[in-house]
């Protein structure tokens, strides 16, 4: 019996720490279908806050263009073409304070040569 204590408190604890947080998008969901507006805002600048933190960490979600950047033809019968990019686009509205971000990068590897762009 001493030896399955330590599992059955594992256990409850688990379903108790489980059952006590719900999961957020359902939060926010309820929150909108019943009109609790502030909530609603409260919960989406909790989700904000911990991406701007991540972000702040270093986390990022550009891609690496480095695999592009280092294309070579292999020889001088054989070509390479590569291009990839990445765009991102946020808006919100609280309290009619409007605020808008946009941009992104497009790189293209021709045989070697290597140009980027800046999208607006």
């Amino acid at each position: 019996m001493m030896k399955l204590c330590p599992v059955l408190f594992v256990i409850g604890f688990i379903f108790i720490n489980v059952e006590g947080a719900p999961f957020d998008q359902n939060d926010i969901s309820a929150a909108a279908a019943n009109g609790d507006w502030n909530t609603f805002h409260r919960l989406i600048e909790d989700k904000f806050k911990l991406m701007r933190r991540r972000l702040s960490q270093g986390f990022d979600f550009k891609p690496n263009f480095d695999s592009i950047r280092s294309l070579q033809p292999d020889g001088p019968d054989s070509n390479v073409y590569g291009e990839a990019q990445y765009s991102f686009h946020s808006s919100s509205n609280v309290n009619g304070q409007k605020s808008e971000q946009r941009g992104g990068r497009r790189i293209v590897n021709k045989n070697g040569v290597v140009e980027e762009y800046e999208l607006p």
